[in-house]
């Protein structure tokens, strides 16, 4: 596990690669794109559209271009990705994030590597089924949370602070203090008595509170 961290090739994101086998063991020389064509069983014009997707070109001598073993490593991986489900544009938009393999000799194969590490690999259509199913628990979690308790005494501290800030209240920020409909603050005449304070009423819509102690009301 300790070389494959060190040395794979990663797209930041997506999952990690490792070698399954599925594929022939890693060249030790540098390899034409007949070659290629033939280990990935793909069309010549295919595997030139995965070298554009990561950004491997090569190196041209003369008239062929050849592909060193890091560059082959890198090809293995998006073949391993298209074959999980992902596409070119999620190769292409995590082209920028390829680590570069630091020691080719270290590459893990098939028959050198043993993991003691289990990927979970999501394909892009479960990712979705998932994050789907991940909402739903989350919003059925919300639905069935019971709400915070209500604090008895909130209506007495507002009503309080109005009063001690002579604050002057419209009838909506009264409704939402005490808790009732807007007909019934509309029902009420130009004084009225709620939760030990005097309500009075000083314009069209708007309402001054006073404690029932003090004097000053009419």
């Amino acid at each position: 596990m300790s070389r494959l961290l060190g040395y794979l090739i990663i797209f930041m994101s997506l999952p990690p690669y490792e070698p399954d086998g599925s594929l022939p063991e890693l060249p030790s020389d540098e390899v034409t794109a007949k070659v290629l064509v033939d280990r990935y069983d793909v069309s010549k014009q295919t595997l030139y559209t995965r070298l554009a997707a990561i950004g491997v070109t090569g190196t041209k001598r003369g008239k062929q271009v050849f592909f060193d073993q890091s560059e082959v490593y890198q090809l293995d991986a998006a073949h391993f990705y298209l074959g999980k489900g992902y596409g070119l544009k999620d190769l292409k938009s995590a082209s920028n994030e390829f680590n570069s393999v630091q020691d080719v000799d270290s590459i893990p194969t098939s028959s050198s590597t043993k993991s003691d590490v289990t990927e979970l690999v999501i394909a892009p259509q479960q990712e979705r089924v998932v994050m789907a199913l991940t909402a739903s628990i989350r919003e059925a979690l919300q639905s069935t949370t019971p709400p915070p308790p209500k604090d008895p005494l909130l209506a007495y501290r507002q009503l309080q602070e109005a009063s001690d800030m002579k604050y002057q209240l419209t009838s909506q920020s009264l409704r939402e203090i005490l808790g009732v409909a807007q007909s019934t603050v509309n029902s009420w005449s130009g004084v009225i008595s709620r939760n030990g304070f005097t309500l009075k009423k000083v314009g069209a819509g708007k309402w001054r509170v006073y404690r029932e102690e003090d004097q000053d009301v009419a």
